[in-house]
């Protein structure tokens, strides 16, 4: 009898032990879900609140100043967030383009263009290389610099299937690594910008100079933190370049 009684008491003491196992995973499971679901709508509403303070400091802030910052506490609309949203034009020696799909262009101003006047001022009056990269099919490139007084064309396809083109060979050693063409482009005091059209296949572009490069664009950056013990915080970056002018304006059709 004590041995079976042993038993049933072992038995018991498992089932119990199961029971509380089971009770306590789903527990567990259901909190973890929880905070799961408040960290990721947390999240969703940084987000919007990031992207929103984007916008409105875009819309109020049209002017030439190098630098302005808005914070998300004088937005109407956003609450439960802390940050700034950051617009400011950088300049520096290189710069560099997101990918440019095959028949696509690029403006490469050589000038500071006023956003007020929608006038470029200030001709950048110095030489700057040009370095795109190669692949499978290699791109070709052909930029268009106008000028005040008149338009030149630079024209380099290392495939040599454009009559009388460069090759871009060799490569300047001003391009970073994964470029493997360049031309020069010979700037002066009637430079106004350069678009350059890419043929055949996709690149990127890269401009180098021996001085800072003129602004291209505003870059804009904004961080939103939740108030909330989650403290969430996303953070959003990107670049708004200058007017892009459509390369069928310098291309000839039949």
């Amino acid at each position: 009898m004590k041995y079976k009684k042993g038993q049933i008491l072992l038995i018991t003491v498992m089932l119990l032990a199961t029971v509380m196992t089971i009770v306590l995973s789903v527990s567990f499971k259901s909190v973890t879900d929880t905070q799961v679901t408040k960290l990721e709508e947390e999240s969703q509403k940084a987000l919007a609140a990031a992207e929103s303070a984007i916008e409105v400091a875009l819309k109020e802030n049209s002017s030439d100043s190098s630098k302005t910052t808005i914070a998300l506490s004088s937005i109407s609309g956003i609450s439960g967030f802390s940050g700034n949203a950051t617009i400011e034009k950088l300049s520096g020696q290189t710069f560099t383009t997101s990918s440019i799909l095959k028949d696509g262009s690029y403006t490469f101003y050589l000038g500071n263009y006023n956003l007020t006047t929608k006038a470029i001022e200030s001709s950048y009056n110095q030489d700057v290389i040009l370095c795109f990269q190669g692949g499978g099919t290699n791109p070709a490139i052909e930029a268009t610099l106008v000028k005040s007084n008149g338009v030149t064309k630079y024209v380099v396809d290392p495939s040599s299937r454009i009559t009388n083109a460069s090759n871009g060979l060799p490569v300047s050693s001003s391009c970073p690594s994964g470029y493997t063409y360049s031309t020069t482009i010979t700037g002066d005091a009637n430079s106004q910008f350069l678009l350059v059209r890419v043929l055949y296949a996709s690149t990127k572009l890269f401009f180098y100079s021996s001085s800072n490069l003129p602004v291209q664009g505003r870059t804009v950056s904004s961080q939103a933190t939740s108030s909330t013990s989650t403290g969430v915080s996303k953070k959003v970056v990107l670049f708004q370049s200058y007017p892009q002018i459509p390369a069928e304006f310098f291309t000839t059709a039949f």
